[in-house]
This record gives structure tokens, C-alpha cells and sequence, in this order.
């Protein structure tokens, strides 16, 4: 029978299923005899990945135990789709046939350009990039544009919903002052990069 390997969009996955993957190929490359471990850099690679995996676990356990943490995640969900609300209602100004709807489209799709990552960041690197884009939005220089293309609701709602995360998360931080706390979407970022880098550099020794 042949076998066929399928891609994998990492990215796709959950952090659970992304933990479990790391988790799968750290258990497999562990029964590699030892003595035929002398490659620095793939050790390197290994045991940093075997680290960021632990940390993501970690950060899931905390997550499942955790009230206020389910309540962060729903937060920072909302004002992902708040930002994906304000950049699908560019898209379709940007498509309109009003020559001069395009143009604010563009030109506000210039400075969203800044932050269309924004949902990549950790928690509070977040909540500071959506302020300083809410805080833009709302100068002489874009407001007349926004108003223009009925667009306050969304720049609104990314402000509320901001805000919204950034009281919820000051809570947790009070009330968890004495525990550590796991940053699932910065650990989760971290791993697939070493994951990314550890692939490479093995598909480069075997060529």
C-alpha cells in the first residue's frame, strides 16, 4: 500500500490539538537511541519545543480550570470578530462603485494595514494595538471617512469590546496576583515558530 503524507496548517489547529501534535512527535523522536543524538542543534530544538509544549498544556489545564480564564478567552474572541467586522466592512466599501467610497476605504484600509495582525498578539500587546487603532479612527484625519462610510458602529464596537477584555483581565490579574498565569496565545505563537524552524532545519540536514 502507498502512502501519501498530507500538508498540515498548523496554524489550524487548536491549542489542544497543537499541544497533542508536539506532544506525539516529542514521544516518537524519544525513541531515537540516545547515542545517536549528537546533533547540537536538533537537541537544541528538542528540548525547546518539549518546554513550550509543557507551557501550553499548562495554559489549557489553567484554562479548563479556570472561570475567569474561560471568561478572558470569550473576551478576546469577541474583539477578534470585532476587528474581522471592521476589516470585512472595509473590503466591501473598497468594492463599492462610488469613486469616492473607494478612496476612504483605501485610505483607511492604509492605516488598518498597521494592524491587521493584531489578533497574533499576546493579551495586552492587543489591548494596546486596538486602543491606538480605535484612537486613530477617531482623529480629524480618519473620523469625516468613518462617518462617511457609516462606519462608527464598528469602530464602537471595537472599542467596546476592548474595553470590555481589559476590564475582565485587570480582575484575573488582581485576583491571581500570587499565581502564575499562562498565556496561551503567546506560548501557542512561540511553539509553532521553534515547530516551524525545527522542521526546516531537518528537512535541510536531509537533503
Amino acid at each position: 500500500m502507498d502512502l501519501k503524507l498530507e500538508s498540515l496548517t498548523f496554524a489550524s489547529l487548536t491549542n489542544l490539538e497543537a499541544g497533542q501534535l508536539i506532544a506525539r512527535h516529542l514521544n516518537d523522536l524519544a525513541t531515537i537511541d540516545e547515542t545517536l543524538l549528537t546533533d547540537a542543534p536538533y537537541n537544541a530544538y528538542v528540548q525547546q519545543l518539549g518546554a513550550k509544549a509543557e507551557l501550553l498544556m499548562q495554559a489549557i489545564n489553567q484554562i479548563r480550570k479556570s472561570e475567569e480564564t474561560e471568561k478572558i478567552v470569550e473576551a478576546d474572541a469577541a474583539r477578534d470578530k470585532a476587528v474581522a467586522a471592521f476589516a470585512m466592512a472595509l473590503k466591501l466599501h473598497a468594492a463599492a462603485i462610488d469613486e469616492e467610497e473607494i478612496e476612504a476605504a483605501r485610505s483607511l484600509g492604509i492605516l488598518y494595514g498597521a494592524y491587521k495582525n493584531v489578533t497574533k498578539l499576546n493579551y495586552e500587546a492587543e489591548s494596546l494595538a486596538i486602543d491606538k487603532l480605535v484612537n486613530e479612527l477617531n482623529t480629524e484625519a480618519y473620523i469625516g471617512k468613518i462617518n462617511g462610510l457609516h462606519m462608527q458602529k464598528y469602530v464602537d464596537r471595537l472599542s467596546t469590546t476592548n474595553a470590555n477584555f481589559k476590564a475582565i483581565f485587570a480582575q484575573r490579574m488582581v485576583n491571581n496576583a500570587t499565581t502564575e498565569v499562562f498565556d496561551a496565545k503567546l506560548i501557542r505563537k512561540e511553539m509553532q515558530v521553534i515547530y516551524s524552524d525545527f522542521c526546516n532545519y531537518v528537512l535541510a540536514m536531509a537533503k
